[in-house]
């Protein structure tokens, strides 16, 4: 184990402190505004270390070498999703709308090519810049999946708003981590998950009435279920099935 320390000046708030190296692992350290020693792992795989301006840098290696275990599982837990990621290479394929489809990457040598994805003939045609990285053809494909969701929205928040007798406000779609959607009753905004382009278009249909039952009731208690059941009366069978493909 080793540690690198700096006081480079990030901020009147926040400073770096440098790297400490846990069984190889490096945990970055960077003192905050914060009551507690807090570790946590970023999108990336990186783990960084928050430090209350109180703590003595002895306390934040004592607390880092505590954690090892936590620290290897993580690593190992990170390096196996980002194993099972689809990488959005050609011949790959894309879960849309409940179905496996094919990948067409076709490669612009143009140095100012744009990354744009569509729908053809059966499958998803990804067209970009020559090794444009993984953060690009995602985000082509997100609005890809965005657009075909707003296109599938705008019939069943229709149907729902006749059936509930209540407008929605603002509609939402971005990528949730642990919700299919959400409902804020006060503004009747409604938020959607990205990852729902992925499924059976009857789960999107039931997301949209689930949604609309909070309008009405906050919590799933009995009658929440009872409203949603008259207007839906396969919500559970969805509910249960929807739950058994997890958010990604």
């Amino acid at each position: 184990m080793s540690v690198q320390s700096g006081s480079k000046r990030v901020s009147r708030r926040v400073r770096a402190e440098g790297v400490y190296r846990v069984d190889g692992i490096p945990v970055y350290f960077t003192r905050k505004n914060v009551r507690n020693l807090r570790l946590r792992i970023d999108a990336h795989g990186e783990f960084h270390l928050s430090i209350p301006w109180r703590a003595s840098l002895a306390m934040a290696r004592e607390f880092v070498d505590e954690q090892v275990a936590w620290i290897s599982w993580q690593q190992q837990r990170f390096t196996r999703r980002q194993a099972a990621q689809p990488q959005l290479v050609d011949g790959e394929t894309v879960a849309w709308w409940g179905q496996d489809v094919p990948l067409k990457v076709v490669e612009d040598p143009h140095p100012r090519a744009c990354a744009v994805a569509e729908v053809r003939d059966g499958a998803i045609v990804l067209r970009l810049p020559v090794g444009a990285p993984l953060e690009k053809r995602q985000r082509a494909v997100d609005k890809l999946r965005k657009s075909s969701l707003e296109m599938r929205l705008a019939p069943l928040l229709a149907k729902w708003s006749a059936a509930f007798d209540i407008a929605p406000g603002e509609v939402r779609i971005r990528r949730m981590k642990s919700r299919w959607g959400s409902c804020n009753p006060h503004t009747r905004a409604l938020t959607f998950n990205l990852e729902l382009s992925a499924k059976d278009p009857k789960y999107l249909d039931y997301v949209v009435a689930h949604e609309f039952t909070h309008y009405f009731h906050a919590n799933h208690g009995p009658e929440f279920h009872a409203l949603l059941s008259a207007k839906l009366p396969e919500e559970r069978e969805l509910h249960r099935a929807l739950n058994r493909r997890n958010v990604t």
